[in-house]
């Protein structure tokens, strides 16, 4: 998943570096004149789709492993007010709070790596590279589609702090080691569940870490490890839900030019809750949506294929420009 998590992150990069004090989608209006405004649509649907599927996301596991008694819509309202307050406070407020996240998680993934070094068996991994290094390389690609967050760099672009000799090295520093994190931490998720149940009684569970946590103990007086986990998955899943929703407010209010984004924020939250039970009629769609065969073909012209093409297109222009 890393190289291509840079290789996806480039254009946009570079593209921010070109365009300091705009938005990704205001450059899009910039290079293509009209049509960029109708692509600028289409990344508002892209915007708004992943957070249902976020959303969702966290509906399938409370609702499934967690408070599987309480009403679906109670936990997508809730967790929509609690976003709208997040976003009402600003990119300032999630950014601090993100920070906050970022520790507790990784120390806490640390703690549960100590504790279940006793249970792991590196023999279930194998073998590695059985067949060729194909399988790895389609898993990585995949992988990387995940990360749509890759595109949201481009919308807060006018508000990451520069400095005055602009350089795309000083982003892509910070994103390989943001990157670098992510990776790490899936590293040590799979490692985890494939020597505690094998790949075949993984493949089969809906939470495997989640599943692989609850088995996990420290002599008989420290137990139930899950729901510290389940703790920290909520939180990091609403910062996700609100920092969507933030880059679905800025997207209309750079194209709108009304200079207040939360206005919008309310009838998003709104739409977002038909939209959401609309995608999960049950929660078997939404993972076969988010599977390799459908979901890599979806993400990657929002997060590789269309940045690239803009920023193809803005070098030719200005290159004739100075001619």
């Amino acid at each position: 998943m890393y190289p291509f998590s840079i290789l996806s992150s480039l254009p946009l990069i570079y593209l921010c570096n070109m365009f300091p004090n705009h938005t990704f989608t205001n450059i899009l209006s910039i290079v293509f004149g009209k049509l960029g405004s109708v692509i600028s649509i289409l990344y508002l649907w892209f915007f708004l789709h992943i957070t249902a599927i976020q959303i969702g996301q966290f509906v399938e596991f409370m609702a499934t492993a967690v408070m599987p008694e309480t009403p679906i819509l109670f936990l997508i309202i809730t967790m929509l007010i609690v976003s709208t307050y997040a976003v009402y406070k600003g990119l300032e407020a999630l950014a601090r709070f993100s920070q906050i996240t970022t520790f507790i998680t990784i120390s806490s993934l640390a703690i549960i790596m100590i504790i279940s070094v006793k249970f792991i068996d590196f023999s279930a991994l194998k073998p590695i590279f059985e067949k060729d290094i194909t399988q790895p390389i389609l898993g990585g690609i995949y992988l990387c589609s995940l990360s749509s967050e890759i595109i949201t760099i481009g919308m807060i672009n006018p508000y990451i702090t520069k400095p005055k000799t602009r350089s795309p090295k000083d982003m892509i520093k910070t994103i390989a080691w943001a990157f670098l994190l992510v990776d790490i931490f899936y590293l040590a998720i799979t490692v985890l569940v494939l020597s505690l149940f094998g790949y075949k009684q993984s493949s089969n569970l809906s939470f495997p870490f989640y599943s692989a946590i609850k088995v996990l103990s420290v002599g008989d007086f420290l137990k139930r490890f899950e729901s510290f986990h389940m703790a920290i998955w909520i939180m990091s899943i609403f910062l996700k839900i609100s920092y969507f929703l933030y880059i679905l407010n800025i997207a209309v209010e750079k194209m709108r030019q009304s200079g207040d984004y939360f206005v919008y924020t309310i009838p998003f939250a709104s739409i977002l809750i038909p939209f959401t039970f609309y995608i999960i009629p049950n929660f078997l769609e939404p993972d076969k949506f988010m599977s390799y065969k459908y979901f890599t073909l979806y993400s990657y012209p929002f997060i590789l294929i269309i940045p690239l093409i803009t920023l193809i297109v803005s070098k030719i222009k200005l290159r004739l420009g100075k001619r």
